[in-house]
C-alpha cells in the first residue's frame, strides 16, 4: 500500500511541479494534464541534480504544485461525515495539517525521482455541465510494466478552472486510502488526534 501511494504521490509531483513562467489553459482538464506533464518532465530532468535538495523540492511544490491541487476539497473529503459537525476553526486546522502532510510526502517522493516518462491522454472536449473528469495517463519506465493512472479533476464552479484532487493506480485511490485511515479517527477521537496521526506518518 505504501509503495502504491508513494507512486501516486510521485505522479502528482510529475504532473504539476513546473516553472512559474508556464502559462497553461485550465479550462480543459485533458489539455492541462498533457501540457503540464510534458513541461514537468522537461523541467525535472533539467534540474535532476538539484531535486534531492529538500529546499529545492519544497519550493517547487509550494510555488507550482499546490495551486493546481484542490487541497481544501480533498481535505474535506477526508473529514467525511464529520465535516458537518466540525467547527469552521477545526475544518481550517485540519485542512492546514493535511496540506502540510501532503507537502512533506511530495518532497520525499520528488527527491527520489528517477526517469519515468508520461504518455499523454487523448484530449477531449468537456461539456459545460461536467464538473468531474477522470483523465487516464500512462507512467512508463524502462524495464518495468506500464502503469495506467487515473487523474481525477474537479472544475471550480465559480472560476471554471480545473484542479486535481485524487489519483487512482492499480484500482487504489490515493484519496480513499487517506479517507479510510483518517476519517474514523476524526469521528471517534476528534480532529486533534487525526492531526497527530498525520504529523506522525512516516513519509519516507
Amino acid at each position: 500500500m505504501k509503495k502504491i501511494i508513494a507512486l501516486l504521490s510521485a505522479f502528482i509531483v510529475l504532473m504539476f511541479s513546473f516553472t512559474a513562467q508556464a502559462n497553461f489553459d485550465m479550462s480543459n482538464p485533458y489539455q492541462l494534464a498533457n501540457d503540464v506533464a510534458v513541461n514537468t518532465v522537461k523541467e525535472i530532468k533539467a534540474n535532476k541534480d538539484k531535486i534531492s535538495d529538500n529546499a529545492v523540492a519544497e519550493k517547487i511544490i509550494q510555488d507550482n504544485l499546490f495551486p493546481y491541487i484542490d487541497i481544501k476539497y480533498a481535505a474535506y473529503k477526508v473529514m467525511g461525515t464529520s465535516l458537518k459537525t466540525l467547527s469552521k476553526e477545526d475544518r481550517e486546522k485540519f485542512t492546514n495539517a493535511f496540506e502540510k502532510y501532503m507537502k512533506q510526502s511530495f518532497v520525499s517522493v520528488l527527491s527520489k525521482y528517477t526517469n519515468q516518462e508520461i504518455v499523454p491522454s487523448e484530449v477531449k472536449n468537456v461539456p459545460e455541465s461536467e464538473s468531474l473528469v477522470s483523465v487516464k495517463m500512462i507512467i512508463r519506465e524502462s524495464g518495468k510494466k506500464d502503469l495506467e493512472l487515473v487523474l481525477k479533476m474537479r472544475k471550480n464552479s465559480k472560476t471554471g478552472e480545473w484542479k486535481a484532487f485524487d489519483l487512482i493506480g492499480e484500482n487504489i485511490s490515493m484519496l480513499d486510502a487517506k479517507v479510510s485511515e483518517i476519517s474514523p479517527i476524526i469521528k471517534n477521537q476528534g480532529v486533534d488526534a487525526a492531526i497527530a496521526k498525520l504529523n506522525s506518518t512516516d513519509n519516507k
